[in-house]
């Protein structure tokens, strides 16, 4: 998904219907509730077999940790899905990761609160190689 696609302004006009259960929001703390539905919109847009109804959000110390089950006969999640999910806020969004629960796939997002510090563990190093010409003398 390109980074343009990630806004919710372009999921509404793409006519996305990805509604979160109010049922699934109270489950949160108040100030996390925008990120967290907002997170669970991106989420369904990369992972369309993501039931947001089975959504299960649990608060342990200073992060929210978010299950979701995948839905359908054969689930599949792509690596670029889970790293465009962690872009969409990398200050917050810790851990990404798909898992077995009770028999079933489940997307797993671990959030961290507002009063916990960003850490850095992982940095992209980008290379820039300036080609140079030859020039040839033909004799």
């Amino acid at each position: 998904m390109s980074r343009d696609s990630l806004s919710l302004h372009a999921m509404i006009h793409q006519g996305l219907n990805n509604e979160v259960p109010e049922s699934v929001l109270q489950q949160c703390a108040e100030e996390d509730k925008i990120l967290i539905e907002n997170l669970l919109r991106v989420a369904q847009t990369e992972i369309l077999v993501l039931n947001l109804a089975s959504t299960s959000i649990v608060t342990e110390g200073h992060k929210t940790v978010i299950r979701c089950l995948l839905t359908g006969p054969s689930p599949n999640v792509s690596l670029s899905s889970l790293r465009s999910l962690q872009a969409y806020s990398p200050a917050r969004v810790s851990e990404v990761r798909v898992m077995l629960f009770e028999g079933s796939l489940a997307l797993v997002l671990e959030v961290y609160d507002t009063s916990r510090r960003m850490t850095s563990s992982e940095y992209e190093v980008i290379r820039i190689v300036k080609r140079r010409r030859v020039h040839q003398q033909i004799s």
